[in-house]
C-alpha cells in the first residue's frame, strides 16, 4: 500500500531523519494537522468514484483554459456586432485579471469552506457566466460576465490541482501530473482553432455558450465523486470547526487590489499607451505599496497568535526551495503563454495565416509540451533522477528556442524549421512545468499542500500575462513607429484589430507590413530569452547538498 505524503517526505534524505528544506537545521514539520497513517490512506480514492472524479477534473481544466485561448480569434466579430472597439481589449484582461487574482484566495477558501463546496461554487459561477457572456447586448454586460467568468475558472483551476494530489497517492503524482498539463497545453492550442471555426460557420456566441453544457456535466460528475468532507472523509481525527475569524480578509484584498494594479498597468502599456503616461504608470506606481503591505500582513498573520490563516504563509519565503519553485513557475509562464498567443499572430500577420491554420501550425509546441511533462514524469518517479536536473535542462531548451524564434527572416517568414524550434522550445516549458507541478507536494507542509499548489499556477499565468502584456506594448509600440509613414492612422488601427486585413493591401505596402511583423516578432522574442534565462539562476536557489526525489 502507497505511503502517505507526510512519510515520503521524511524518507526522501535517509530513511530517519526528516528532510532538510535549506541548509539550515529547520525540518519540515510533515505531520501538523495530520491524522494517522491510517487515516491518510482511507482518504485515497479509488475504483468507480476516482475515474469519474478524474474525469470531472479533466473536463473543468479543460474548458476553463480553452477560455483564455478562444476568444483571441473572436475579438473582431465581437466588436463588429457590439461596437466600442476601444474597449475591446478588455473582453481578455477582463477574464485574466480576475483569473489570475482569485487562485490563491480561493485555494485558502477551500480549506475554511471543504473542497467539493468551493469547486462546486466555482464551476457554477464559470457556468452561469458563461451563458451571460453568450447572451450579452452590450460590451458592459460582456465585460462584467467576463470578469464573474474568470472567478469561476480560477477557482475550477487551483482547486482541480489541489484536489488532485489529495485524491491520490504521490506514486501516481508523475502520471495525473502529466495528464493535466497535457490537457493545458491542448486546450490553449485548440482555443483559437475551434475560435476560427466557430466565426467561420457560426455566431461569435457560441465561444462563450459552449461552456454550458460542459459546465453542467462538470458539475454532475464533481457532485456524485467527491465525497463529503474530502479530503479528511476517511479520517478519525476531529474536524476543525469554521470560524469567520480564520479567514484573513485583509491579506486576500491586498492581494486581490496588488494584482489587479499590476496587470491593469502592463495592459494599458499593451494598449499603446507610453509607458510614461499616466494610465501606465499610476497602476503600476499604485501596486507597488500594496503588495509590500500584502507581505507585510502575511507577516504578521503567520504569527502563533493570530487566529487568521494567513493566504500567503510567511513560511512560504523562508523556504528557498518553493520559493524557487514559484518563481520558476512565474518564468515558465512567460515563455509558454507568450509563445502560445504570438506565434499564432505572427503567421496570421506575416503569412497571411487564417486564425483556423494559424492554430493548426501551433499544433508543434502543444504536442512538446506534453512530451516534456511526461519526460519528467519517466525520469525522476521512483527517485531515479533528483528533478532540478531536468529544470536546468528545460531551461536551455527554453533559452535556445527563444534565441532562434527571434532569427526569423522575414523574407521566409513561413520558414518550415519554425516547427522544429516550436518542438524545442515546448519541450523545455514542459520540462519546467512538469518539475514545478510535481515538486511541490513534497517540499512543503502538508497543511500548506493547497495554497502551494494554487500559488505555482497563479505565478504562471501572472507570469504569462506579466510577460504577454510587456511583449504586446515594445513590439506594438515598434511596429506603430515604423509604419507610421507606411499606413493611414486608419489602416494601422485596423491590421491592430485584425491582422487578416493586410491580404487586401496592395503588393509593396503588404510585403513591407508583414516584413515589420515578423521583425517585431523577432524583437519580442529576444526579450522572452532574458526571461528564460532568469530560470537558471532562481534553479540554483534551490540547489541542496541532497536533493529532493519523488519517491
Amino acid at each position: 500500500m502507497a505511503e502517505p505524503m507526510t512519510e515520503k517526505l521524511s524518507v526522501q534524505v535517509t530513511p530517519t531523519i526528516p528532510q532538510k528544506l535549506n541548509d539550515s537545521e529547520t525540518t519540515v514539520d510533515t505531520t501538523e494537522g495530520s491524522a494517522s497513517s491510517q487515516d491518510n490512506e482511507s482518504n485515497y480514492l479509488c475504483g468507480w468514484r476516482l475515474h469519474v472524479l478524474t474525469l470531472g477534473l479533466c473536463v473543468g481544466i479543460f474548458i476553463v483554459n480553452f477560455e483564455v485561448s478562444i476568444v483571441s480569434t473572436s475579438l473582431v466579430a465581437i466588436t463588429d456586432n457590439l461596437k466600442h472597439f476601444s474597449q475591446s481589449s478588455w473582453i481578455i484582461t477582463a477574464y485574466l485579471l480576475t483569473y489570475t487574482s482569485f487562485m490563491i484566495i480561493l485555494a485558502k477558501l477551500s480549506d475554511v469552506f471543504g473542497r467539493k463546496t468551493v469547486i462546486l461554487c466555482s464551476m457554477f459561477t464559470f457556468t452561469v457566466f458563461s451563458g451571460g457572456c453568450g447572451a450579452a447586448q452590450t460590451m458592459i454586460q460582456l465585460i462584467i460576465c467576463r470578469v464573474f467568468q474568470g472567478i469561476g475558472g480560477s477557482g475550477v483551476y487551483s482547486l482541480t490541482m489541489v484536489i488532485l494530489f489529495e485524491m491520490i497517492p504521490p506514486r501516481k503524482y508523475p502520471a495525473y501530473s502529466v495528464l493535466v498539463t497535457s490537457l493545458f497545453a491542448l486546450s490553449m492550442t485548440l482555443g483559437p482553432v475551434f475560435g476560427g471555426l466557430i466565426n467561420l460557420h457560426s455566431t461569435w456566441r457560441w465561444v462563450f455558450l459552449l461552456n454550458v453544457p460542459g459546465g453542467v456535466v462538470n458539475m454532475m460528475l464533481l457532485t456524485i465523486s467527491i465525497p463529503k468532507h474530502f479530503p479528511n472523509h476517511g479520517s478519525m481525527a476531529q474536524r476543525r470547526p469554521f470560524s469567520i475569524r480564520r479567514i484573513d480578509f485583509i491579506g486576500g484584498l491586498l492581494l486581490l487590489v496588488a494584482m489587479t494594479l499590476h496587470i491593469t498597468g502592463l495592459e494599458q502599456a499593451a494598449n499603446l499607451h507610453a509607458w510614461t503616461s499616466k494610465e501606465v504608470q499610476a497602476p503600476l506606481i499604485i501596486s507597488a505599496p500594496i503588495w509590500l503591505g500584502f507581505f507585510a500582513s502575511q507577516w504578521d498573520a503567520s504569527k502563533e497568535h493570530r487566529q487568521r490563516e494567513p493566504v500567503f504563509p510567511w513560511r512560504f519565503c523562508e523556504n528557498r526551495v518553493l520559493v524557487g519553485l514559484i518563481v520558476n513557475s512565474f518564468l515558465s509562464g512567460t515563455v509558454s503563454t507568450s509563445c502560445i498567443i504570438l506565434i499564432p499572430v505572427r503567421y496570421q500577420a506575416a503569412v497571411g495565416a487564417s486564425p483556423l491554420q494559424a492554430g493548426i501550425r501551433l499544433i508543434p509546441l502543444s504536442v512538446t509540451i506534453q512530451i516534456g511533462a511526461m519526460l519528467v514524469a519517466i525520469l525522476a518517479r521512483n527517485g531515479r533522477m533528483p528533478p532540478i536536473y531536468l529544470t536546468f535542462v528545460g531551461a536551455m531548451f527554453q533559452v535556445i528556442g527563444c534565441v532562434f524564434l527571434s532569427r526569423g527572416s522575414h523574407e521566409v517568414p513561413d520558414w518550415r524549421g519554425t516547427y522544429g524550434i516550436e518542438a524545442i522550445t515546448g519541450i523545455g516549458v514542459g520540462l519546467g512545468i512538469g518539475v514545478v507541478t510535481l515538486m511541490t507536494p513534497f517540499v512543503i507542509e502538508k497543511r500548506d499542500l493547497s495554497v502551494a499548489t494554487a500559488a505555482i499556477v497563479q505565478f504562471r499565468f501572472l507570469g504569462g500575462a506579466t510577460a504577454l502584456a510587456i511583449l504586446t506594448a515594445v513590439g506594438n509600440t515598434w511596429l506603430r513607429d515604423v509604419l507610421q509613414g507606411v499606413l493611414t492612422p486608419e489602416q494601422l488601427t485596423t491590421v491592430f484589430r485584425t491582422p487578416e486585413i493586410i491580404n487586401s493591401f496592395p503588393a509593396e505596402p503588404r510585403d513591407t507590413v508583414r516584413g515589420a511583423f515578423v521583425k517585431s516578432f523577432d524583437l519580442e522574442m529576444r526579450i522572452l530569452i532574458g526571461f528564460s534565462a532568469a530560470e537558471f539562476l532562481f534553479t540554483l536557489l534551490m540547489w541542496q547538498k541532497k536533493h529532493v526525489l519523488l519517491e
